[in-house]
């Protein structure tokens, strides 16, 4: 059977959820004493305990005009403009902004009778608690089919079949060039580059299947993939790095909030298990850790919890129980798609919740600390997330001698925890140590790190037995082709002599060298060498780690061993063997660039000791970095966990029973042995059991929830139209059978997300075309029945990143950091002087500053979620104000600007051929003989019209024209 919503039902059931959780709680407790049916006598005649009521109004007419707010009678008496409501005191502007929002987007009224705060809710249905989703999933085999020759994979069989019961033909394949820009789009959020699609075209015409296999792999291995998938994650975690307005005019900035985003970026890109992954997020402080790295990244992922909007602790009592609630929506919505939320006030109207469930959640997190950050240099108040020392992880016997009494003073960027390795000898290079004397024009005076030009540091005084190791930052500041050896970073060797000893470099244009790439040699006697493979890029911080051992020598670069790094070379250096460091020990081909913290040990450190030694290090103080870690948002375990009693009407101040802490009721009265969760201990929350309930793999609702999607980001349409509501009021799959397959595959596959996506788009589903007959497009115009695929708008970040990549002004590094994490707070920020924070950043857009209530400029013009909210699917509108950006916007005007620049500045012959550019560049494809004449009779009547000198005439009417095309369907849609 085929079932399904369509889009604008799946928005109707957002705005529901928001007036059961933010409308209606405060018409029952504020309104319904004056207005209800139970009054006494009712004022001015107006009813608001019924949408019918509401929408007559009442002596003064109706009290509402949908779509405007600010002409809207309840509006200006919440506010105390004339009418003032309640008459004993105004509501925070909070709620009378929740009020604004709601009537803005239609005031969505679900009341059908008039229902007082003391009425029992309605009893809960045998029929809610055998609703689909909360069964346990359904096996079954794949369904027969007319036409056996068009799957190409099972998810190709449950497609088919219920597009030939609806009596259909899917549409055509799409073409090769169409499907790898939906391929770049949809995996990385980026276009391919002209090559790209050249590239894929060619082997997709030699076989079609491995073409699209090998490109989705290469994709899939990208950092950028973390970066796209990531952010669909945060839509759902409701990210941002500001409290909003919290109802007293603030808007609090949350400085440390981008590790969370960071944390999240790292796991999709490491295929981080899904069953894992939310664990983490939900328990990750109480998780086993195998490295001082694995134990923060856990703790950061905690972050989860902390993040969400917080209203002012001042005059009000429920600041407590309100972070409880933000907290049991965001699990519940993201995790199982359920509004649980909706049950704090009453048994929840629609779902099979009653409110002692809500509460039987809300006594775990009640006993968890919630610890959601301070001004930016402020202590340590988020979960103990400073580096844990090593010493407990080091076997006594095993620790470094000390030969030679360490440097007393560490740099930040070494934290205690690396006293616990007893360093033979450390510099900051903050100062000239002692120990160092220089040969050449080293910098040290105030500086935060040595500045090295033609300079060696040497360090005498060292010497240890034959076996050791180094660790160091270092930045080369010169182009790796420019010399034949582009820089030596340290050397052990008799000084002046470099026949002897070890020498590390990073290799130039010698026709020996690997470009760009570290090698190791033991001197012109032996020549003995070991070459990397990763290039070192100029102008970046890393981090190395050199190890001798006897004969071995390994190499580390940033925590991680270089594969082809590990090797014998025979030893050669001497007992009088010194440590230089910025250039090899006769001066040759010295570093031009920054070195600092210094670290050397008098043995070789094994592999488990680098990694902690990596993981407590940080970049030199005075480089910006966001891989550090410090401070945090997360949570920890309350000092005395305990169960908490009903809030009869969600008031702290009207207790009911106490209710243990537990788990939702609902899945017990289905066949599911772990239905009733493990038994949570006096002494611990039950974070740590509700994770272990929520990944279980018979859980009825995780698997499906994720899967769901998953499928809504490859296909523009989720299998369950409501992916955050798979309640009774959410809407049915449009391919039951499908959703479950996807969920027991899933599972099957180790809740990789990763093999998941490669399964999806391996699919002859997923390779339709967009356009499709007028006869599927009559029949299945929202793509239910995935007869063709849907075209789609590029959304916010991937319209901007995309204007930064063809102008060539987008960093691919990642951002580092977060501008807001050097504000204290944002307290009474206009919000467009908050959104500056971000106006320079070349940057994909997953690190500009997600601050609520002052969303990034470049991004709010085209449906970027609330970040109060929990959003899986995100609005779809087509508003006269997208159009002005692409017109008006310096961000748009910019880089058509960067982009005509290029072509002017490149050495064509003909403007013919700058056409031609423009669209390799824009569309990844030639134009027309049609598309290039009209581009060329514009550039010939624009100039001709032009009242700039003739200087600067080129260069405007170029950049019109380039942003022309910006701005075309093509360029911001995907087929």
């Amino acid at each position: 059977a085929t079932f399904g919503a369509r889009p604008v039902e799946a928005d109707r059931k957002l705005e529901v959820e928001f007036f059961e959780k933010q409308i209606r709680p405060v018409l029952v407790k504020h309104c319904y004493a004056c207005h209800s049916a139970k009054s006494k006598e009712l004022g001015g005649q107006l009813r608001l305990d019924t949408a019918a009521g509401l929408s007559r109004g009442g002596e003064s007419g109706p009290v509402i005009e949908v779509g405007t707010p600010e002409k809207s009678l309840l509006i200006r008496a919440l506010r105390y403009q004339g009418t003032e409501m309640p008459p004993d005191a105004p509501l925070s502007e909070a709620v009378v902004n929740d009020f604004v929002r709601w009537v803005q987007r239609g005031a969505v009224d679900p009341r059908q009778q008039p229902v007082e705060a003391t009425t029992p809710a309605t009893p809960i249905s045998v029929n809610a608690t055998t609703h689909w989703s909360f069964l346990p999933r359904q096996t079954s085999s794949l369904p027969a089919v007319k036409d056996e020759h068009w799957p190409t994979a099972p998810i190709d069989h449950y497609v088919l079949a219920a597009i030939e019961q609806a009596g259909l033909q899917p549409g055509d394949d799409a073409p090769p060039a169409t499907l790898v820009r939906r391929l770049y789009y949809d995996v990385l959020g980026l276009p391919p580059s002209l090559t790209d699609v050249s590239n894929f075209v060619a082997e997709y015409q030699r076989d079609g299947v491995e073409a699209v296999g090998h490109l989705l792999d290469r994709l899939l291995a990208q950092p950028q993939f973390g970066e796209r998938w990531g952010r669909h994650w945060l839509d759902v975690a409701h990210y941002g790095e500001s409290n909003g307005d919290d109802g007293l005019g603030r808007n609090a900035s949350f400085p440390h909030a981008w590790r969370y985003r960071d944390y999240v970026v790292a796991a999709w890109n490491a295929d981080t298990p899904y069953d894992q992954f939310i664990r983490e997020q939900v328990a990750g402080d109480l998780l086993p850790a195998a490295t001082a790295a694995q134990r923060n990244q856990q703790l950061v992922a905690t972050g989860f919890l902390a993040i969400g909007a917080k209203p002012a602790a001042a005059m009000n009592k429920n600041f407590a129980m309100d972070i409880v609630d933000d907290q049991i929506d965001v699990v519940s919505s993201a995790v199982l798609g359920l509004s649980v939320a909706c049950a704090r006030c009453h048994d929840h109207k629609h779902d099979p919740i009653p409110t002692r469930d809500y509460y039987a959640l809300a006594g775990i997190f009640r006993s968890t600390e919630t610890l959601y950050g301070r001004a930016a240099e402020e202590k340590l108040t988020a979960p103990p997330t400073e580096l844990h020392s090593l010493v407990n992880r080091w076997p006594p016997a095993a620790k470094p001698t000390v030969v030679k009494n360490a440097t007393p003073r560490f740099a930040d960027g070494y934290p205690q925890a690396i006293d616990s390795l007893h360093p033979t000898f450390h510099a900051s290079l903050q100062e000239k140590p002692a120990a160092w004397r220089s040969t050449g024009s080293a910098e040290f005076s105030a500086a935060e790190y040595a500045r090295i030009e033609n300079a060696q540091l040497v360090a005498d005084g060292l010497q240890a037995q034959q076996d050791y190791s180094v660790a160091f930052w270092f930045k080369n500041e010169i182009a790796n082709a420019q010399r034949p050896i582009t820089a030596y970073l340290f050397s052990r060797a008799t000084l002046g002599n470099e026949r002897t000893g070890d020498h590390l470099g990073i290799g130039g244009k010698h026709d020996r060298m690997r470009t760009g790439k570290l090698f190791v040699y033991n001197g012109s006697e032996q020549v003995q060498s070991l070459a990397g493979e990763t290039v070192i890029p100029q102008g970046s911080w890393n981090h190395v780690v050199l190890v001798r051992a006897g004969r071995q020598v390994s190499l580390y670069l940033n925590g991680v061993a270089e594969a082809e790094f590990a090797g014998e070379v025979a030893p050669t250096h001497t007992n009088e063997a010194s440590f230089i460091l910025g250039a090899r020990t006769d001066k040759f081909a010295p570093l031009k660039g920054q070195l600092a913290e210094f670290v050397a040990f008098d043995r070789a450190l094994r592999p488990e000791e680098i990694q902690l030694l990596h993981s407590a290090s940080g970049q030199p103080r005075g480089v910006r970095t966001a891989r550090r870690l410090g401070l945090a948002m997360g949570v920890r375990e309350s000092a005395k966990p305990a169960d908490i009693k009903v809030h009869i009407n969600g008031e702290t101040s009207q207790l009911g029973p106490q209710v243990p802490r537990g788990f939702l009721s609902v899945y017990q009265a289905t066949p599911w042995p772990a239905a009733a969760g493990a038994t949570i201990p006096s002494s611990e929350s039950g974070r740590l059991q509700l994770a272990e309930w929520l990944t279980h793999p018979n859980h009825p609702q995780t698997a499906r929830v994720v899967v769901n999607r998953v499928w809504q980001h490859l296909f523009g349409r989720a299998i369950v139209a409501t992916p955050d509501d798979f309640g009774v009021y959410g809407a049915r799959p449009s391919h039951p059978e499908l959703l479950d397959h996807l969920a027991e595959r899933l599972i099957q596959n180790g809740w990789s997300l990763k093999r998941l996506i490669r399964e999806i788009v391996l699919t002859r589903t997923y390779q339709l075309d967009s356009r499709c007959s007028e006869t599927l497009a009559l029949a299945d115009p929202d793509g239910v029945l995935l007869t063709h695929h849907l075209r789609r708008r590029l959304d916010a970040e991937a319209l901007r990143d995309s204007l930064l990549q063809v102008s060539g002004a987008l960093d691919l590094s990642p951002g580092q950091g977060s501008d807001v994490a050097a504000v204290d707070a944002l307290i009474n920020w206009p919000p467009g002087e908050a959104s500056n924070l971000h106006r320079d950043s070349h940057h994909r857009s997953i690190y500009l500053c997600m601050l609520r209530h002052a969303p990034p400029p470049e991004l709010a013009a085209f449906d970027l979620p609330d970040p109060t909210q929990v959003m899986g699917r995100r609005n779809d509108t087509t508003l006269p104000t997208q159009s002005l950006f692409l017109l008006n916007s310096p961000l748009v005007v910019r880089q058509a600007g960067l982009l005509a620049k290029d072509l002017l500045s490149w050495s064509a012959k003909t403007d013919q051929e700058r056409v031609q550019r423009l669209y390799h560049r824009v569309l990844q494809r030639d134009p027309s003989q049609e598309e290039t004449d009209r581009a060329l009779r514009y550039v010939e009547r624009a100039s001709a019209t032009a009242t700039l000198p003739p200087s600067e005439r080129n260069g405007q009417v170029w950049a019109s024209l380039c942003q022309a095309l910006l701005a075309c369907n093509e360029f911001r849609y995907i087929d």
